[in-house]
């Protein structure tokens, strides 16, 4: 099986205009509500939200989006928060 690398953003739209600009060719982009029961990816990178989110929005990042993310990575895979 094809080893499935992903970027995380606040939208799918945000997410898949770095991947552009960037040229990560094969990587997937989501949102950080996107359905994805099943997946498993070898390498997920998550983007903290915005410079001018608020209380509210960076904690249900800390506490919610991180950890829903992370379980989608193995063990010996790669996750990090940016």
């Amino acid at each position: 099986m094809k080893d499935r690398y992903a970027l995380v953003a606040a939208t799918e739209h945000i997410a898949q205009q770095l991947l552009d600009a960037f040229g990560l060719k094969g990587w997937e982009a989501y949102g950080y509500t996107a359905a994805v029961t099943g997946s498993r990816f070898e390498r997920l990178v998550i983007l903290r939200p915005h410079w001018n989110a608020t209380g509210a929005e960076i904690a249900q990042f800390v506490t919610e989006f991180v950890p829903h993310w992370h379980t989608r990575v193995p063990p010996d895979g790669t996750f990090k928060v940016i």
